[in-house]
């Protein structure tokens, strides 16, 4: 098998939402066997701070285990465990959007758009969610919030006029989100907004494509992953 360069592992690893430290440290991780945080920022060459925050972030969404607390040490979990559990969430994405796409009738489908560009998705985001009367469930990695003013203050509004906001991330409540916003912790493969029930859109975690549809029909499908999805998280 070729040899693949660390740098080109860490770049294939943030194509699944990871951010780019926490795919250098369990790429140095899984090369290292069970290290501390300062021994995997050194070999990374990554900031100590970064690289501890990293890992635990990695804990949290089950990529590595904490063998040891005093000292901190970490390990990898095994890349063909983890491959499965991607591909199983993959699956699941890729069957919701099966599901939205058979359900929209032939003479719908204009309906059905593709937006490529992170400013493109992002202004769809913020109209679906300024036109929220009702209901709405996001699903995003907690840094995609985080690092979106923009979001929050959408996501803001819409529970400042008394729409129902549930958001589902892959790690700690997101920063700056009102107490009335309803928060889950789940695995996270797919950007995802569902907007009263009628509204829906699946997009890559860093915003650089999606789809939507406006459709009832659709939306139902669409609704029933998301609350399976919902079901499954944790406060």
């Amino acid at each position: 098998m070729k040899e693949v360069r660390e740098d080109e592992l860490s770049s294939e690893l943030r194509k699944l939402g990871l951010t780019s430290y926490e795919a250098k440290c369990y790429v140095f991780l899984v090369k290292l066997g069970p290290s501390d945080p300062r021994k995997v920022a050194a070999k990374a060459s990554i900031p100590y701070p970064s690289a501890y925050e990293a890992l635990k972030r990695l804990a949290q969404l089950g990529w590595v285990e904490l063998v040891t607390r005093r000292p901190a040490v970490y390990r990898a979990r095994d890349p063909g465990t983890i491959l499965g559990e991607t591909e199983s969430r993959l699956r699941e994405t890729f069957a919701a959007l099966q599901a939205m796409y058979e359900a929209t009738p032939a003479e719908q489908a204009e309906l059905v758009y593709t937006l490529r560009g992170k400013d493109r998705v992002l202004s769809k985001l913020v109209e679906m969610i300024r036109g929220a009367r009702a209901s709405m469930m996001l699903v995003t990695p907690t840094e995609t919030l985080e690092r979106s003013e923009t979001l929050l203050a959408e996501i803001k509004g819409a529970a400042a006029r008394g729409v129902e906001v549930r958001v589902m991330t892959d790690g700690t409540k997101p920063e700056g989100l009102p107490p009335e916003v309803q928060v889950r912790r789940g695995a996270i493969a797919a950007f995802d907004l569902l907007v009263d029930d009628s509204r829906a859109l699946i997009g890559l975690p860093d915003l650089s494509a999606a789809g939507w549809v406006e459709s009832s029909a659709v939306a139902a499908h669409f609704m029933q992953f998301l609350e399976l999805l919902w079901g499954t998280g944790s406060s």
